[in-house]
């Protein structure tokens, strides 16, 4: 942020700086016709002019207004100024039920997602300021919120295929409507922005009454910063002793149980968050509190369910498996003539032969799996474990359990590689 209004120059620096050196080759940016945006769209014009760089911009109409369409239109022109391809996202099922800004801003980045997809686009720029970093950090503290929560927003969010890229989160809004008022580029005021009903509304409200008090924007832009440094730290000890306390086994995870025990708190539960992320997928991660009742269970030695998932002690490790009940109704019908692999319980990918017999179907292998292996403990591994894992059949005969034996026509391979494990933090 600056301590005088900033040149041009000034503020197409810092996008690039907070872009990187590299500029992508494609970017899309995300243009609702607010000052914010159209600020965004003007001056990642300019550094395109300098480079290779190729700008794609959409404007997603959300039709919850009689103006939107109009509104949408006009960036649209703007673009075409620029001489830029533009196109309109139309959302299509607009409800008024629920939590409406909610249910926009999925839909919002849904619609953006599928957009880039299409136009061969992996990374879009959005517009949030310095002061939409100070209120989302207000609204997280009024949540009591922890080191994570408090880290605002990332200057990169992957959503699905998409990275989103905030590259003006050490921008005042006031210094753009500055730079677009000395330039006579319009914006549009979306009277939602005056509309109390909604939080982020009331957030901004109290922060002109809170900034007399030093709690300023930029004081909430360094907390988020200084949070974001402690995140980080976290993470990497969190990577650490996933890297040293625990391994993957067939799809499950285990945690040496002293190990676990010996970590900081946060630590701790970042692993346990890490290892149901790894195990279920990417999601909506459990809740604190859950997540810490999670942990005392844990440190008295008991198991409990989590977000469909299974956390019990066995041994001198804790597993982290499948609910069983998660999988019990996830029987795959093999399709006629497929040749392509095929998606079991989001989790694995089952292969087969070229002529599959009908009713040949992919199950659990469950209790009834376990009685045609036999011997399961030569595996080394819980049967809570074991039961969820996919199996080939037919009527009531196992034809294969290509996880636990080799079979010459069928392959099973993981969706998450136990190699991926301990790479990167899946989720806070």
């Amino acid at each position: 942020m600056f301590l005088t209004p900033p040149t041009e120059e000034a503020l197409t620096e810092e996008i690039r700086r907070q872009i990187g050196t590299a500029l992508p080759s494609r970017l899309g940016v995300a243009v609702s016709g607010g000052s914010d945006s159209v600020a965004l769209m003007h001056l990642l014009a300019t550094l395109a002019d300098e480079g290779t760089m190729q700008l794609h911009i959409a404007t997603v109409d959300h039709g919850l207004r009689r103006e939107s369409r109009q509104e949408a239109e006009a960036v649209a022109a703007q673009a075409a100024q620029l001489g830029l391809s533009h196109d309109i996202l139309t959302w299509q099922e607009p409800t008024e039920e629920g939590n409406l800004q909610d249910a926009a801003r999925t839909a919002r980045y849904r619609l953006l997602e599928t957009w880039a997809r299409g136009r061969g686009i992996d990374q879009v720029a959005v517009g949030h300021t310095a002061d939409d970093q100070a209120e989302t950090v207000l609204m997280r503290l009024r949540r009591a919120s922890g080191v994570t929560g408090l880290a605002g927003m990332a200057l990169r969010q992957v959503r699905g295929s998409l990275t989103l890229l905030r590259p003006m989160l050490h921008l005042r809004r006031e210094d753009l409507r500055d730079y677009l008022t000395a330039r006579g580029i319009t914006w549009i005021e979306d009277p939602s922005n005056q509309d109390m009903r909604f939080e982020r509304v009331r957030i901004r409200d109290a922060l002109r009454a809170l900034e007399p008090l030093g709690l300023t924007v930029e004081a909430l832009g360094t907390v988020a910063d200084n949070m974001r440094m402690a995140d980080s730290a976290l993470a990497q000890a969190m990577l650490t002793a996933a890297r040293a306390i625990g391994q993957v086994r067939y799809g499950a995870v285990m945690i040496d149980a002293d190990g676990f025990g010996a970590l900081p708190e946060d630590v701790a539960r970042r692993l346990l968050l890490q290892a149901i992320t790894f195990v279920n997928g990417p999601g909506y991660p459990p809740r604190r509190a859950p997540l810490q009742e999670a942990l005392r269970a844990m440190e008295a030695g008991r198991g409990m369910t989590l977000q469909g998932c299974q956390i019990f002690k066995r041994g001198a490790s804790f597993w982290i498996c499948r609910e069983s009940r998660t999988v019990q109704d996830s029987c795959l019908s093999w399709p006629k003539g497929a040749a392509a692999a095929q998606l079991w319980a989001a989790a694995w990918r089952v292969q087969g032969p070229k002529d599959v017999a009908p009713g040949t179907e992919i199950r659990p292998l469950g209790a009834a799996g376990l009685r045609h292996i036999g011997d399961w403990r030569q595996f080394a591994t819980p049967r809570e474990v074991l039961m969820t894992l996919p199996s080939v059949w037919k009527g009531e005969e196992m034809l294969a359990a290509p996880l636990l034996f080799r079979s010459s026509e069928w392959t099973i391979t993981a969706l998450r590689p136990a190699e991926t494990w301990a790479v990167n933090a899946l989720s806070h």
